[in-house]
Order: C-alpha cells, then structure tokens, then sequence
C-alpha cells in the first residue's frame, strides 16, 4: 500500500486555500455536498443499481453554466475538506499517486491551491459573509468560483482600489479585470468568481467566461443540468462528497486524441483519463475521514455495448485495499477503499 502525504501530495500551501478553508464551510444541501452524509443516499455502491433519476443534485449545480462548447469539466471541494488537509501537519515527501480515482482529486486540488492574486483574494477575504457552515469552492469549465455570502459593494470598492476597472454592471453582479495580469473578477450577493487568460486556448474569453457563471448563479441563464440531460442524470448519480470533479461531452464518446493524460500547466501536471477512452461521461469523488480514505466514480457510455469494463478495471482503484465494480446498462459504477493512504504516517 503507498503512502500519500496530505500535504506533499496536494500541494495544498496555496495561499488562495488557506484564505478559503479559513472563511468557508461545507453546505449540508445535495447528495454528499457535507461529510455528515458519506455512504447514505444515492452513492453508488458498485452492485450494478446506479441510480441516476431519484439522486440530489449538488448545491452547486445551479451555478454551472451551459456554454457552446460540447464538453465540460467541473470539480469541487468543500471547506471541510480544506480544512482536514490544511490541518496536516506531517509534511514529509510521499509518492505521487498513479491511480486515477486518487489522482485526478489531487491534481484539482493542486490548481485549487493556485487560485487568485494576493489583490483579488484579499478583495475576497474583506468583504466574505459566508456563515462556517457554507460555502464551496468550483472549477466551472476554467472559472474559480466560490458560493457562499458576499458585500458586494465592498467586495467592488476593494477591487477598484487595487486598479482593477469595470467591465459589467447590472443590477446582479459586477464583473472587473486587472489589465497586468488579465485576471478577471465577477461577484453577486451569493457568489465570487475568478478566471484568466487561456495560454492555451486562444479563443478563451475571460470576461464572457465569468458572466456566464454569474447569469446562471443569478437565474438569467439556465445551468447546465437543466439543458442537458445526461449531464443531469450523471451528476444525480455520482457522489459529490469531499472533493469531485467531472469531464463530461455531449458528443457518443469523448475525443481520444484530447483524452489521455491532459497537460494543464506548464509544470506538466496531468489529468489521467485514459481509462474512459470510449466512454461520454465520468464523475469522480474523492473523501478523506480521519485515517481513511474512499473514492468513487460513475462513468456513462453511449450505449451498453460500448462499456470496456476490462479498461475500467486495469486502470482504476490500483491502489485501493478494496475496490469493487458495477454495471447497469451503459453506466458503470466504481467505489474504493484506502485504509491509511493520503494520511500522515
């Protein structure tokens, strides 16, 4: 069994980080969006009963936002979880994980720890109301959004302050950027969010990014879950507990050439999906309770047919004490146990 410190193996020093497990905690809404809730409801349990149409949607679902592009990528993680692993002190070096269901949650929690400028950030901290036992931190499609309580109008005079101007401004958020470093920052009543330029997508639009998070956190754009309906059904069937994320397309099956292990940063950190080649869907979550850890994963095909339970198998929960696999018709159903992986010795 390897062994992954908490610290070393996140990378959670971020200062963005610090600042949100201080200000924010998890809401008790959505199927496994607080800790109270691991292994009750909809998680799926490996034994074939996936249950995509009776399951909650996630407290956040109502602020991911559809867009043109055919596929999506989501992640989140709640300030509990921030918190346990802030809270671990054991900072010696361990292994980077090459299981994908441990793997990928460590990678987005990674860019997690790299949110927002000092300037932004601090914005942030001033004028944050979010109550402890609320809050949520999303990646929606390349936006940092955090859900929670705002002064928005404090929030707006600090950004001014620190130079940033105004691109937007209606009755229910404002949007600003900082023209040195591209940063742009879009805040309503319930929700703060950030992003930057894309170095790798050209056709990325920051500013367009952020409003689309901001219409749909305050209802003038439908979110995603409600214009699509398998993407509905998968979030209704996956565990959002501790950390999740989702990579999703509309198209039969996802692109094999983009799929694989995906760079997104300069240091080469890559996101391991080469398991669903074939596959149009995979939710995953990731939970951390004292000496413990479990992850589980739904992953949804065009049809039963196209399932590679084989490819499933060979690739995830390689590390796991246990792991257990379950088909229902073109949905597949994995959940793993770590008894003392990503804890300190």
């Amino acid at each position: 069994m390897t062994t992954y410190h908490r610290r070393a193996a996140l990378g959670l020093l971020g200062t963005g980080m610090a600042v949100l497990a201080g200000c924010s905690g998890s809401s008790d809404d959505g199927n496994g969006s607080s800790n109270e809730n691991a292994g009750d409801g909809d998680e799926p349990t490996g034994d074939g009963d996936i249950d995509g149409e009776n399951g909650d949607l996630p407290s956040y679902a109502s602020i991911l936002p559809q867009g043109d592009d055919p596929s999506y990528f989501y992640g989140a993680i709640d300030a509990e979880t921030l918190t346990t692993l802030l809270n671990d002190e054991g900072a010696a070096e361990g292994t980077e994980p090459t299981d994908p269901l441990i793997g990928n949650p460590v990678i987005m929690a990674v860019l997690f720890g790299r949110f927002g400028s000092q300037a932004s950030l601090r914005a942030y901290e001033n004028n944050d109301e979010t109550p402890a036992d609320e809050g949520v931190l999303i990646d929606a499609n390349g936006v940092y959004a955090i859900k929670g309580q705002y002064d928005r109008s404090g929030l707006v005079a600090d950004l001014e302050s620190a130079g940033y101007t105004a691109d937007a401004e209606t009755d229910a958020y404002s949007i600003y950027s900082d023209d040195e470093s591209g940063e742009v920052a879009g805040v309503t009543d319930t929700v703060f969010a950030l992003t930057t330029p894309n170095p790798n997508d050209d056709s990325f639009d920051p500013v367009a990014a952020v409003e689309r998070v901001l219409e749909t956190a305050v209802g003038d754009r439908a979110p995603k879950h409600e214009v699509d309906g398998d993407f509905e059904w998968l979030l209704r069937a996956s565990s959002t507990d501790g950390m999740a994320l989702c990579r999703y397309t509309e198209a039969e099956a996802f692109d094999p050439a983009t799929l694989g292990n995906d760079q997104v940063d300069a240091n080469s950190l890559e996101f391991a999906f080469g398991a669903v080649e074939g596959a149009n869907g995979i939710h995953q979550q990731l939970s951390i309770a004292g000496e413990s850890a479990t992850a589980s994963a739904v992953v949804t095909y065009a049809d039963e047919g196209s399932v590679d339970l084989d490819r499933l198998e060979s690739a995830l929960g390689t590390d796991a004490d246990s792991v257990d696999f379950g088909q229902d018709g073109p949905a597949v159903a994995i959940d793993a146990e770590y008894g003392g992986d990503i804890v300190e010795e």
